[in-house]
């Protein structure tokens, strides 16, 4: 019981140390009120864009390649929204912006790295850390599990920034689904070049066999056993016919993806010029900075009170002075003082 701590001597030490606390919570609410205060205004840009489904295989073509026993790239599957978020924020996309050159009011056309001012040994590591802002303070990227759409948000402290950046980081985007889409298209056409040339060949096999049973059995008519292989025969030269229309069909439509240049997203919101900045948040700063500074004031309190309090005879706290003087002497500076 002589070792608990009483509510009322608590309480004691916190009226007795109250201009403590008052004065630390005054003193970090307004030093959190002058710091958001006075930082750089902030801008926020934002688009939104939804993926629009490929067009890379068939149908038929799928049907194809699993009779085949081939997988054919690509499949015509739909990059998902998480995806578009992973793409916008890798270092393929992010680069490209980081190395691009701006137009911005009062500064004219200058890179990126140049109007952040930073300052490093060489010109990589100057890339690489407006990469790291890019992806840490500026670009943010949520999705909408419902409806499929990505939007886009860019902040930085030139309103004109803001949009050319979201408008470089939609380019980037659609070009990369762009250049992906013709690389299998073009995996997909080498494929189908292939099989149409074999299709050629098995049909013409197929054909000079009907064309020499025909030949061999003028009087086929008359015999049910040369009828029924004559009729196999046919059936297997529609197949092959319609097999190599189908191959046909699909090579045509593997050349025209492979150049085919239309964008893959849709833009449903184009990046705004915005009209004025972010709030500063302020009272949230203020808020916050009574909060903690009154929290702190309490441990300086209950800090400040033991010191000052006078020793009783505590084995325990004589033995911490000890310790202390010991470590003040450790300090060169502080020993000789």
């Amino acid at each position: 019981m002589d070792d608990e701590i009483s509510l009322w001597e608590v309480l004691a030490v916190l009226v007795r140390r109250r201009g403590t606390i008052i004065v630390t919570a005054l003193v970090l609410g307004a030093a959190a009120a002058a710091f958001s205060h006075f930082r750089p205004l902030q801008y926020t840009t934002s688009a939104a864009f939804r993926p629009q489904g490929s067009e890379a295989s068939s149908s038929q073509l799928m049907a194809l390649a699993t009779q085949f026993g081939v997988s054919v790239p690509g499949g015509g599957e739909e990059a998902s929204p998480a995806f578009y978020t992973e793409l916008v924020t890798s270092r393929e996309i992010l680069s490209r912006a980081a190395t691009e050159t701006y137009d911005v009011a009062e500064h004219g056309s200058v890179l990126l790295k140049d109007l952040l001012e930073i300052e490093e040994p060489t010109e990589a590591i100057r890339d690489k850390e407006t990469i790291r802002w890019l992806r840490e303070e500026a670009v943010s990227v949520s999705t909408g599990r419902e409806t499929g759409t990505v939007t886009l948000s860019v902040t930085t402290e030139w309103p004109d920034l803001s949009v050319a950046i979201v408008e470089v980081l939609l380019a980037e985007v659609a070009r990369f689904n762009m250049d992906t889409r013709q690389s299998q298209a073009a995996a997909e056409r080498t494929f189908i070049e292939g099989r149409v040339a074999a299709a050629e060949a098995d049909l013409k096999a197929a054909e000079d066999s009907l064309r020499v049973f025909l030949e061999q059995n003028r009087q086929w008519e008359n015999s049910p056993l040369l009828q029924f292989r004559q009729a196999a025969m046919a059936r297997e030269v529609s197949h092959r016919s319609s097999v190599l229309t189908t191959l046909v069909q699909s090579f045509v439509q593997a050349e025209i993806a492979e150049v085919r240049d239309t964008p893959v997203i849709t833009i449903l919101q184009e990046p705004f010029l915005p009209p004025e900045n972010d709030p500063r948040g302020r009272v949230l700063s203020t808020l916050i900075g009574l909060i903690l500074g009154g929290m702190l004031g309490i441990v300086l309190a209950f800090v400040v009170e033991a010191f000052r309090r006078p020793d009783d005879g505590d084995p325990g706290r004589a033995d911490f002075r000890e310790s202390w003087d010991g470590f003040m002497r450790s300090i060169p500076l502080l020993g000789r003082r």
